[in-house]
């Protein structure tokens, strides 16, 4: 069995790279490995998360920082991991960035390998510009493997030559599971679902494109002669230091997103924040159509949250999509109001069951024990090999 020390953003607060990274972890745990986390936070303590699917204890210390302590990179003398693995996005490591940067380099510098995973190339790449390069590159320093979880992350990062060769892996899914009648019963209840609903779910900014499925419900509605509910839940990621500048953006963004839902008429719909974690597979079965209307995207964690929970999904026909979907979806094009509505009118008056199972289907080809597995065989095996 094989130590393994992780670096990643980790819960609270919300975050889709920290689910990725519990998944992983769990499954680590489960076929016999240890696990460390190391994440941000504001004091040097350990954590015992009993957040774990499986009830099981993970060992998590909040140490990144803001300035990078020699008390964070002690930690491979004392934990002497066979591999480290970096789960990295600049806008999820935030002001943890410079630290994380550090205890790469000096795992890098000790042998180790290191595996990292960069989960938003495409669109990081694109944003920032020559920022986004510099920091991409000085991570690519400390790299022996670089991963991506998508096509259009590894073209971005041979595009942008910071690599010339990247390993692309799946994602990730739970397993589809049978869900409690109590579960649903207790969701239906707290989310008032009393007609077909329509689910909009995660960070709400302009490349996610919920401005166009609230620009189409309208239509939907009066086509369905209001047969029909949506939910919007989802909020701006917090964001903190020098990323506050997409902060903004974002709340502008879901400020005007809000003014545009009240003006609508005729329409029943509802804002709410992020969804419990207790929450989310039942609410992702019980809507009618999940909503994935993206402009840009490296890959999907409600995705495959949505395939994991059997759900009926609406998604733009980017290629992310598309690859990440396959036939577990409906697609619509992108940024189209029209084909939207049309769309969301015919899933929602026609039996969705096959869709429900090719959705089960695919969750079972993706499994995060693969994923953990394959993240892990990249590490150990490729470096004995090399």
């Amino acid at each position: 069995m094989s130590k393994i020390l992780l670096i990643s953003p980790w819960a609270p607060p919300p975050d889709g790279v920290a689910f990725h990274s519990l998944a992983l972890v769990t499954s680590w745990q489960d076929a016999g490995h240890e696990v460390l986390v190391v994440t941000s936070g504001s004091e040097n303590a350990l954590v015992l998360n009993l957040a774990s699917p499986n009830g099981q204890k993970i060992r998590a210390i909040r140490t990144l920082q803001l300035a990078p302590r020699r008390a964070t990179t002690q930690l491979l003398s004392d934990f002497q991991p066979d591999v480290v693995i970096v789960q990295f996005a600049i806008a999820s490591q935030s002001t943890a960035l410079l630290s994380t940067l550090r205890l790469m380099s000096s795992a890098f510098r000790s042998g180790l390998p290191v595996v990292v995973a960069f989960h938003e190339p495409a669109r990081e790449l694109d944003r920032l510009g020559p920022l986004s390069r510099w920091i991409y590159r000085a991570a690519a320093r400390f790299t022996t493997h670089p991963v991506v979880y998508s096509h259009a992350g590894a073209t971005a990062l041979r595009d942008a030559k910071i690599f010339t060769h990247v390993t692309e892996i799946p994602l990730g899914c739970l397993p589809a599971k049978k869900l409690s009648y109590d579960d649903l019963t207790r969701v239906r209840n707290r989310y008032n679902i009393t007609a077909p609903l329509v689910l909009s779910l995660g960070f709400t900014h302009a490349d996610k494109g919920t401005d166009v499925l609230v620009a189409s419900m309208s239509s939907v509605a009066r086509l369905l002669k209001g047969n029909v509910q949506f939910l919007i839940a989802g909020s701006p990621r917090d964001r903190r230091g020098v990323f506050r500048l997409w902060g903004r953006s974002d709340q502008k963004f879901h400020r005007l997103l809000v003014k545009r839902v009240r003006l609508l008429k005729g329409v029943s719909i509802k804002l709410c924040g992020f969804v419990p974690d207790e929450d989310v597979s039942a609410l992702l079965f019980l809507a009618s159509a999940v909503v994935l209307p993206y402009r840009r995207a490296t890959q999907s964690s409600v995705a495959n949250q949505a395939l994991g929970a059997r759900a009926v999904i609406v998604a733009s026909d980017i290629p992310e999509l598309c690859s990440e979907l396959g036939t577990a979806a409906h697609y619509f094009h992108s940024d189209s109001i029209p084909n939207l509505t049309e769309t969301l009118v015919s899933v929602l008056n026609n039996p969705q069951d096959e869709l429900r199972d090719a959705a089960a289907l695919r969750a079972a080809d993706r499994s995060y024990d693969a994923t953990a597995a394959e993240l892990l065989n990249i590490g150990l095996f490729k470096s004995n090999s090399s």
